[in-house]
C-alpha cells in the first residue's frame, strides 16, 4: 500500500522522492522545454510577420534563462517552484496555439 501512495505522490508532481541530482535535471529540462516552446513561438511569429510577438517571445526566453541561472543547485524548493511555474506556462502557450489554430 505504501507503494501506491508513493506513486500518487509522484503523479502529483510533488517531487519529494527525487534525489537532488534527478530533481536538478528535471528542473533544468523543464526550463529547456519552455525555452523550446518560446523559440518555436518566436519563429512562427516571425513567419507571420508578427514582430511584436517574436520580440516578446525572445524577451521571455532571455528572462527564463536568467531566472534559471539564479536557482541554486541545492535549492529544492526553488527548483520545484520553477518546474511547476514553467509547466503551467508551457500549457498556457500550448493552449494559446490551439486557439489561434482554430
Amino acid at each position: 500500500m505504501s507503494v501506491k501512495r508513493r506513486d500518487v505522490a509522484m503523479v502529483s508532481n510533488e517531487y519529494e522522492d527525487y534525489s537532488d541530482s534527478v530533481l536538478y535535471d528535471v528542473f533544468y529540462e523543464a526550463g529547456t522545454m519552455l525555452g523550446g516552446w518560446l523559440s518555436s513561438r518566436q519563429v512562427a511569429a516571425l513567419k507571420k510577420g508578427n514582430h511584436a510577438l517574436a520580440d516578446r517571445s525572445e524577451q521571455e526566453r532571455f528572462e527564463l534563462d536568467e531566472e534559471r541561472s539564479r536557482v541554486g543547485a541545492h535549492d529544492r524548493a526553488a527548483q520545484i517552484a520553477m518546474i511547476k511555474k514553467w509547466h503551467v506556462r508551457r500549457v498556457e502557450l500550448d493552449s494559446s496555439e490551439l486557439l489561434v489554430a482554430m
